[in-house]
């Protein structure tokens, strides 16, 4: 095998590498993504509402507050 079958062959394979890196990337970012729902569900409602999530009856309150 010359050196130029060879270097055409594996330019030929390197050329998905950066798509197999975007992959494991996206893969990466959605694992993460799926723990902090977990973490996050897994809270108690006190924290919750500590941390500046809204709670059901703030939006109970805002849409009569609306309608008046």
């Amino acid at each position: 095998m010359s050196t130029n079958q060879f270097s055409s062959s594996s330019s030929h394979g390197l050329s998905a590498l950066p798509g197999l890196f975007n992959l494991r990337a996206r893969a990466w970012a959605a694992w993460k993504r799926h723990r902090n729902e977990v973490v996050l569900e897994s809270l108690s409602y006190d924290t919750l509402k500590d941390i500046g999530f809204p709670s059901a009856d703030d939006e109970v309150h805002e849409a009569h507050k609306s309608e008046q």
